[in-house]
């Protein structure tokens, strides 16, 4: 037991009633001196108690988290915990709440719990094995970090979010990566790829790239990001130096802050979602840490040419942006668009690579079955004949006839 801990109990004792009490340890933190026993409170309506190498957190709601305002009441006993029960009705480990907790080897966790905190096991050195509940939906940024011992993680389906580097340095995250196969993926949100090397092709049906996903990894040259992917999270590619070109799906709807930062080899950034929310700030997309000497791409009118007038980056304009039934964006609806799509009809027949991006492919299936093949250009057709004739229709009204 911390020297301080017990002096400190002491002091309450012979200050009873007095104010100096107060200041070594709130009464709602700690109810016994004895160093094997202590309680008090750690959320609006949860409380804890101690004993025997056992700390319980008892009652319904959220556990607070270690800000400025709050400190963990356990801070004093943390060399002698050695195991942590957290009963029903609890819905969230607080950040920070068992941080470098050397001693502890064993977690329970309830069913009710929905989140798990910032750093709120990391640094538990001698944990070995944790088991998430079914119902937990996020886990923070390095929740688990540098928890060395930990090889045994069993995660839920319902976790969506998972924070930058929440398992980094245990040996789970060792034993699920390896060269041959240098991605791991839960749920969907892939939260490591820092092995990769040479072109770093992402699986589909990823969703979500981690921050700090690929931190540090040199050793990629080009990136293929799949159309599945919906966000890329702060410092996601942070120093990535080997890195030369990256090209951002019209699916992803959000790049996080510093996301290509430290990328000095970096020289064509293109972004096809025109609505796509960049972080505001220079060192998005940067060779070091202010400075980006090569070029962003995206539509007229977009979000990448906006950020790129704001921080003084080149950009080159990918036209307009396509609309329905205007798959080539040149502002009209007519053969051509036909024809464009009729070629990539006969490129997929004959078992070609699509070229199409996304908003190309959306644009051109105005019949909405998922496809772009004749039967799109065939509607198309019959809108050029109708306004070429004098129709003043609008396309959406047309098609929907």
């Amino acid at each position: 037991m911390n020297k301080a801990f017990v002096i400190a109990a002491a002091l309450c004792m012979l200050a009873a009633g007095s104010n100096v009490c107060g200041a070594f340890a709130p009464a709602s933190y700690m109810t016994a001196s004895a160093a094997e026993t202590a309680s008090g409170t750690c959320g609006k309506s949860l409380t804890w108690t101690f004993s025997s190498g056992t700390l319980t957190v008892s009652g319904t709601g959220e556990m607070y988290s270690r800000n400025s305002q709050y400190s963990v009441p356990w801070a004093d006993l943390k060399d002698d915990i050695t195991s942590v029960a957290v009963g029903e009705g609890v819905t969230s480990i607080g950040g920070q709440a068992f941080d470098s907790c050397k001693n502890l080897t064993a977690v329970s966790l309830p069913s009710t719990l929905k989140s798990i905190g910032t750093y709120s096991f990391s640094g538990c050195s001698s944990l070995t094995k944790v088991t998430i509940p079914n119902g937990v939906t996020s886990i923070g940024s390095s929740a688990f970090a540098s928890c060395k011992k930990l090889a045994d993680i069993d995660i839920p389906r319902s976790v969506s979010y998972i924070g930058d580097i929440a398992f980094a340095g245990t040996k789970w995250l060792e034993n699920n990566r390896s060269k041959e196969q240098p991605f791991v993926i839960v749920n969907g949100i892939l939260i490591n790829g820092s092995l990769c090397t040479g072109d770093a092709v992402i699986p589909d049906g990823v969703t979500d790239i981690a921050g700090n996903a690929f931190y540090y990894c040199t050793g990629i040259t080009s990136l293929t990001i799949p159309e599945s992917v919906t966000i890329i999270r702060d410092n996601a590619f942070n120093y990535c130096t080997g890195l030369t070109s990256v090209t951002i799906p019209a699916s992803v709807t959000e790049v996080g802050m510093q996301a290509f930062v430290m990328c000095d080899k970096l020289a064509e950034v293109t972004v096809l979602n025109p609505d796509c929310k960049i972080y505001d700030r220079k060192t998005t997309f940067a060779n070091d840490n202010e400075s980006f000497t090569g070029t962003i791409r995206g539509y007229d009118g977009s979000t990448a040419e906006a950020y790129s007038k704001k921080f003084s980056r080149a950009f080159v304009s990918l036209g307009r942006v396509p609309t329905l039934g205007d798959p080539n964006a040149d502002g009209s609806i007519d053969a051509k668009d036909a024809s464009f799509i009729l070629a990539e009809y006969s490129r997929l027949s004959a078992g070609g690579a699509p070229t199409f991006t996304a908003a190309q492919r959306t644009a051109a299936d105005v019949n909405t079955d998922g496809l772009t093949d004749s039967k799109d250009a065939s509607k198309i057709l019959g809108y050029y004949a109708y306004t070429s004739t004098g129709g003043t229709e609008d396309f959406n009204v047309f098609i929907a006839k």
